[in-house]
């Protein structure tokens, strides 16, 4: 199987531990979305671990290319995230299965055997059934998980309003705004204005 993770010491536990192991085995890694498509490009893999969030590329477009240059390769997705938009995305792009690493180590290796016999598998604290009606959905996008409030505030930060000028227009006060803003900004697990447009953008959500 090939990881592909950017943290080194994630990376490096989970090898550990999957060398412990009779029927499992690393063999190859990757820390960067680039250098795991170069990775797929050069050997075959019968399984591919695949983190969600990458520095330079998604999980979501290195799984769309391993699926295309080894279709036979099946990929788990394995996250921090525990957003249902986003395992729904991973497995519309090919992934077989999305596991969290919170899960224990023995359910992280069981979700790799499942997914590497042909199963799905989808971590237990998500809902099934929202991953379903997500994945089966024509769309998938990150503001799924918002409510009414929050995508209205959400669309307004993507244009470059401030607090004060989204409070004025909505008749709230500043500090509601920036409660919903923290709430957005901890529901889409970004950490500044841009990382919150830069998702926007990836995700085709910004209006002229």
């Amino acid at each position: 199987m090939a990881l592909v993770d950017d943290h080194g010491l994630f990376r490096e536990g989970l090898r550990v531990v999957i060398g412990q192991t009779r029927d499992l085995e690393v063999a190859g890694e990757a820390a960067t979305a680039r250098d795991a498509i170069r990775l797929f490009a050069e050997s075959s893999f019968d399984v591919a671990v695949v983190d969600v969030t990458l520095p330079d590329l998604s999980g979501v477009s290195v799984t769309r290319e391993v699926r295309r240059v080894q279709p036979k390769c099946k990929v788990l997705a394995l996250s921090m995230v525990e957003q249902p938009y986003r395992a729904a995305e991973m497995m519309r792009a090919g992934a077989s299965g999305y596991a969290l690493k919170s899960q224990p180590t023995d359910e992280i290796l069981d979700a790799v055997r499942i997914v590497a016999a042909g199963g799905r598998y989808l971590a237990p604290r998500l809902p099934h059934d929202l991953v379903d009606s997500l994945i089966a959905g024509a769309s998938v996008g990150p503001i799924d998980q918002l409510s009414p409030r929050e995508r209205e505030i959400f669309g307004l930060l993507v244009r470059g309003w401030t607090s004060e000028r989204i409070a004025s227009h909505l008749f709230i006060s500043t500090r509601t705004v920036e409660t919903h803003r923290q709430k957005i900004m901890a529901k889409l697990q970004v950490h500044s204005a841009v990382e919150l447009v830069r998702l926007a953008a990836r995700h085709g959500l910004i209006q002229d």
